[in-house]
């Protein structure tokens, strides 16, 4: 009886602890974010949140806002997080209704955009995506 459990708990540990470790995001899955508008993202629930990456060579204003279909959703819950290389707060934004928007100069450096959200119902039509539009000048 020992030897099985011994054997499961090992199977268990050799494929959970991949599973649990690839829930989180790395360097390589943040996206880049430039002067634009970013292709539709579906808005992720449970937690979990999309990461992007801005470079500025120098010191810039940089505009974000969100675009959601329909923007008068107001079962569309965003939240909007930049960080400096330090994982210091710069800017956070909220939104009931799908739309945020950040205002800030910036100076030269690297800076993580965390968003995150929360959409009533599940899917991937319309209601549960957005867009970002990125201005820097």
């Amino acid at each position: 009886m020992k030897i099985k459990t011994s054997l499961a708990a090992a199977i268990i540990s050799v494929v959970a602890i991949p599973a649990f470790a690839s829930l989180g995001y790395s360097e390589s899955q943040a996206e880049q974010l430039t002067e634009g508008v970013t292709p539709s993202e579906i808005i992720l629930t449970g937690g979990f949140a999309h990461e992007y990456v801005l470079s500025l060579n120098e010191s810039s204003e940089v505009k974000i806002a969100s675009e959601h279909p329909g923007s008068s959703n107001f079962t569309l819950h965003m939240k909007a997080k930049l960080m400096d290389a330090s994982g210091n707060i710069v800017s956070e934004a909220n939104s009931v209704n799908g739309v945020f928007k950040i205002d800030e100069r910036l100076d030269a450096g690297e800076y993580r955009l965390i968003v995150s959200g929360k959409a009533g119902g599940h899917g991937e039509d319309d209601t549960h995506q957005y867009s970002l539009h990125v201005g820097i000048q």
